[in-house]
């Protein structure tokens, strides 16, 4: 108990060196946190767009074409008959469904020509399970049976476009004969995502069915599930093919995202390398505290340990001194951290000072938002602590198994 006391009492003789060193373990862990809500946030823009601009929450295609959706065949198609109908029929969770045919194409202006994703939608169905129509900034979207596009402004100023300029897509049919298919520009998007921006081109699906002759066939079916459904809402659907002796097949949008996935797995290294350097600041600090604590007390040690206190008592005394330190630095680290955090939330970081982030592949348009991991101020609360005193024992080791009569009279 003697040791503690005195332990806790030694915080505040060396006051200055105990603040600064508590403000450096501080001010590595706001870093942290800050920047671990800032990567989150992030990854859950990129995630939210993923379904709210090209996914939605379930993609149903068959296996065959599955496996070469991003060649865009216009082989394995679905077709949309009763049996597809009823097997999206009264499933509970279910928000919207959207037909889709994806091909490919190049956009010709009169001019130059661009290589292109072609996306043939119905757009009543289609604003059901996303949200690209709240990105029109000019103009409108069009209708069935209308020969009209939309396309990104990305896309439009690099080829020189405006709303009412007409466009032609030349297209392989099914047949693989040469088509096109003549629309005018009804929209312009500014989007999120960058595919959609730079490389994706808006038509109706029966004009895009019609030019593609596919007849009433799609690429994939769009699923829009309401929260925490979608797991059993894709098990459902799955169960409702098999019972049909249907090939089709139910895909979560993760399946859809695994180069984004890898790379919040990429994410997270490098917030665990963040990490590490955060608690080797931590441990630095605190070890060079502990060694400058016993240098200035190396005569009081030796009288320590002549007046009868054992090695581990002393050890004991460093020990509370350094964790003292830690709770300090991990308490005022968590404060700041919750300051930047729920600022980073409310307010969120503007970067249009920048330019367009979407230009790099990076979904924001005009602010960056974090969000709360409460979980990871627990967490470096208490490592912090750990680590503290963890990396006090060896230098009080060392201090407290100096001779006591070569302490008292060190020179």
């Amino acid at each position: 108990m003697f040791s503690i006391k005195l332990g806790f009492k030694n915080l505040t003789r060396q006051k200055k060196r105990n603040i600064i060193t508590a403000m450096v373990i501080a001010f590595a862990f706001f870093s942290y946190l800050f920047m671990d809500s800032m990567m989150n946030g992030m990854e859950e823009m990129s995630f939210e767009n993923i379904k709210n601009l090209e996914t939605g929450n379930i993609q149903i295609a068959y296996p065959d074409y599955w496996e070469e959706k991003e060649e865009l065949p216009l082989e394995n198609l679905i077709y949309l008959d009763q049996d597809v109908e009823e097997s999206l029929e009264n499933i509970d969770g279910l928000s919207g469904i959207s037909p889709e045919l994806r091909f490919s194409a190049n956009l010709n202006n009169g001019i130059d020509e661009l290589p292109v994703m072609g996306l043939g939608i119905d757009p009543e169905h289609y604003k059901e399970v996303f949200t690209t129509g709240e990105y029109l900034v000019d103009d409108s979207m069009f209708s069935l049976g209308e020969n009209k596009a939309v396309i990104g402004e990305k896309m439009a100023q690099l080829m020189d476009l405006k709303i009412n300029d007409y466009i032609t897509l030349l297209v392989r049919t099914k047949e693989d004969t040469f088509n096109t298919i003549d629309v005018e520009i009804a929209g312009l998007l500014h989007t999120p995502h960058p595919m959609v921006n730079a490389g994706t081109v808006f038509v109706p699906l029966d004009i895009a069915q019609q030019a593609l002759n596919v007849g009433n066939s799609v690429s994939l079916i769009a699923v829009k599930v309401k929260p925490g459904y979608e797991e059993n809402i894709t098990e459902t659907l799955n169960q409702n093919f098999r019972r049909k002796d249907s090939n089709l097949r139910a895909y979560s949008w993760r399946e859809s995202a695994e180069t984004v996935i890898a790379l919040s797995a990429a994410k997270k290294a490098g917030i665990g390398l963040i990490l590490s350097v955060v608690l080797l600041i931590g441990i630095v600090g605190i070890i060079n505290n502990v060694v400058l604590s016993a240098l200035e007390r190396t005569e009081e040690i030796g009288m320590m340990k002549a007046l009868g206190m054992r090695e581990m008592e002393i050890v004991s005394v460093f020990m509370v001194e350094a964790t003292g330190i830690g709770i300090i630095g991990s308490l005022v680290g968590c404060l700041l951290g919750a300051v930047g955090v729920g600022w980073l939330v409310k307010y969120g970081f503007d970067i249009s000072y920048a330019g367009d982030m979407t230009t790099y592949g990076i979904p924001i348009l005009n602010k960056l938002y974090g969000v709360w991991n409460l979980s990871a101020f627990g967490f470096l609360f208490v490592l912090g602590i750990i680590v503290a005193l963890l990396s006090s024992i060896t230098p009080a080791l060392w201090a407290a198994r100096k001779d006591p009569v070569k302490a008292i009279y060190h020179r």
